[in-house]
């Protein structure tokens, strides 16, 4: 009778470290999930998820959380840079309401006022989605000891 080598995800030893090695990262990266989720409501926690993402990149390379890290990494950067572009288009949506307003340039500046603001009207929700779909896919791949 052939013996059954198939385990369950969280019994199957994971490649490129040891036991101990691997729940920490696995620790880590959990904590890391949690301080995004928790960014959500101050922006600042992502912060030191990241930096933890960093340090621990190289620590985890060759093993499923080096895809944690990276994902956390990249979600990181992509909302770093969407506050950025909507941080430079409020000035210009600002700007030009008020043109709109006193009545010069009308449609110029109601266009220039509208563009910023109907782009991060469609933009910014499917942005958060986009966030807390990866968050919370890494958060459930992560604890069943999954790769992202």
């Amino acid at each position: 009778m052939a013996e059954n080598t198939s385990q369950a995800p969280s019994d199957r030893p994971l490649p490129g470290a040891s036991d101990s090695t691997q729940s920490q990262l696995r620790t880590l990266a959990l904590v890391c999930y949690v301080l995004f989720l928790v960014s959500f409501f101050n922006g600042l926690t992502a912060i030191a998820g990241v930096i933890i993402a960093y340090v621990k990149r190289r620590d985890a390379a060759g093993t499923i959380w080096q895809s944690h890290f990276n994902n956390l990494i990249l979600v990181f950067w992509v909302m770093v840079a969407a506050f950025f572009v909507a941080l430079i288009s409020f000035p210009v949506s600002v700007l030009s309401l008020g043109l709109w307003v006193s009545g010069d340039f009308v449609w110029p500046a109601f266009s220039a006022f509208a563009a910023p603001v109907l782009f991060w009207m469609f933009a910014a929700p499917l942005l958060l989605i986009w966030f807390f779909y990866r968050i919370i896919r890494g958060l459930i791949h992560a604890s069943e000891n999954r790769p992202y």
